[in-house]
């Protein structure tokens, strides 16, 4: 046992106040959210750069990968028929759990993440391409400007 009661228990910090506080607010540990891939795109205060030589292949690979997580959902759907490992109540239960996970259409589900995940890289791939046009218009407006003034 340690000197403060526990088997290598941390001293205690803060008291009761400290510990409720952590129970209620607990910390929340990995990256704070972000937002949507395509409003990121969208919004022109973004800092984002892309060299415009490389825009045709990154809006491919948005509508490949957007692709391919619709695929996934396919092989969601069999999760929904794996056979428990065993005849006990604990792994028909799991197995059932995991394919209803799988299969639903409810937040936090395999399904809903994969739909919503090639939403997101579709919206990402017109919101890039919509400002790739845009720059392009813009730009030939800019020469034909240009070449019509005498310097």
């Amino acid at each position: 046992m340690s000197e403060h009661g526990g088997f290598d228990a941390p001293p205690p910090s803060g008291g009761m106040t400290e510990n409720l506080n952590g129970l209620i607010h607990p910390p929340v540990a990995g990256p704070a959210p972000m937002q949507d891939l395509a409003s990121i795109l969208g919004d022109p205060a973004q800092h984002l750069q892309l060299d415009l030589d490389q825009a045709p292949q990154t809006i491919a690979a948005f509508q490949q990968a957007a692709e391919q997580m619709r695929k996934l959902m396919d092989d969601a759907l069999r999760l929904a028929n794996v056979p428990a490992p065993g005849f006990d109540a604990v792994s028909v239960n799991a197995a059932k759990e995991i394919g209803q996970w799988a299969i639903s259409e409810e937040p936090g589900s395999l399904r809903w993440a994969l739909e919503s995940g090639a939403a997101q890289l579709e919206m990402a791939a017109d919101a890039l391409e919509q400002s790739l046009t845009t720059h392009q218009n813009t730009d030939e407006v800019n020469a034909a400007h240009l070449s019509r003034t005498e310097l």
